[in-house]
């Protein structure tokens, strides 16, 4: 009796943290998106740091060089990329507004044959409408919009990343989390790996098919890799869209979105489970729902960090014994 009359309260006092703990996720972005990103570089680079040290490095220092030489690829890869990818996004209105026409020039036809089917006559003929762009500031004045938020944004990631390289996230590391740190980075590092020979692979066939810019195809291969399935649908649709726009045919302008889903589908199918057996895995329905989550507490940043939590949670559920049900939820 007892039990039943105390497990209600208990049920709705869980329920009402789990409430408080969201709602505190989503009013405190701010701050918790960019000591989640810098816990997630760091899960990255503290195998780089350890190793610097291992070469008799201080700490401190192999912290420094560590952050300064990820500063450094991260600018040199945004300066080589900012003109193709700024030439893309002014381009992409009227590059929706070509597909859009040709679009509609496919599905015509069907709608000629559904209206016939059900007796409906033909509406009368309009001319299709012309791409021409749209008034108001260009896009990518628009995307640029909030560049001093995310400048700052980066530089507090970058001072909380080095200050947790330099040890001050290494002693609670140690002591609470003793082998959560080395599997959340195995796991990351693999999938940075996997992802970069995909971009790579799928730039060169972008390039041999004739798509624009094939480096900025690789480079959203790389990034958009890093979240599951919706990545891959919004990569499906971009190269749809400039396959439209480029190449007059049909058949032509679909090859390349064809060939990104045989790349993606050898990816997940034969490379990733042979990289990844026996490590960690996730159930696939538990991060399609932590990455809707993520999306709706804290947008595109909340995206790309719901792989990087689902795997520390996953971790945690294998090393906690009272988390255990949650490292069951989450993996397979």
């Amino acid at each position: 009796m007892s039990d039943r009359r105390w497990s209600r309260p208990a049920v709705s006092l869980s329920v009402i943290a789990l409430i408080l703990t969201v709602g505190a996720l989503y009013v405190a972005r701010a701050f918790f998106i960019p000591l989640a990103l810098a816990l997630a570089l760091h899960a990255l680079l503290r195998p780089l740091v350890r190793g610097l040290e291992r070469l008799r490095i201080p700490t401190p220092l192999g912290a420094a060089i560590i952050v300064l030489g990820a500063v450094a690829v991260g600018v040199t890869a945004a300066w080589s990329l900012s003109g193709p990818v700024a030439t893309w996004v002014e381009k992409a209105p009227t590059s929706f507004a070509n597909a859009r026409v040709k679009l509609s020039n496919i599905v015509r036809p069907l709608d000629r044959l559904t209206d016939a089917a059900v007796g409906a006559h033909d509406p009368p003929p309009t001319s299709p409408p012309l791409a021409s762009a749209t008034a108001g500031p260009p896009l990518l004045a628009r995307l640029l919009g909030g560049a001093t938020t995310l400048v700052l944004s980066l530089a507090e990631v970058i001072v909380l990343l080095y200050l947790m390289l330099a040890g001050g996230l290494r002693r609670a590391a140690s002591e609470l989390l003793p082998d959560t740190e080395s599997i959340v980075a195995r796991y990351l590092g693999l999938s940075a790996v996997i992802n970069c020979c995909e971009g790579i692979v799928v730039g060169i066939v972008m390039w041999a098919i004739g798509i624009p810019d094939p480096l900025v195809w690789g480079l959203l291969t790389f990034v958009l890799e890093f979240i599951p399935y919706l990545g891959a649908a919004t990569m499906v649709g971009l190269l749809t869209i400039t396959g439209l726009t480029t190449f007059p045919a049909i058949g032509h302008a679909l090859l390349a979105p064809l060939c990104y889903l045989a790349i993606t589908m050898l990816q997940n199918n034969v490379l990733s489970p042979f990289v990844y057996a026996g490590r960690l895995k996730l159930n696939p329905l538990a991060v399609m729902i932590c990455v809707l989550f993520g999306w709706f507490i804290w947008g595109v940043a909340g995206v790309f960090l719901a792989i990087p939590i689902a795997a520390t949670l996953k971790a945690l559920g294998d090393q906690v014994p009272r988390l255990a049900p949650l490292g069951r939820l989450l993996g397979q």
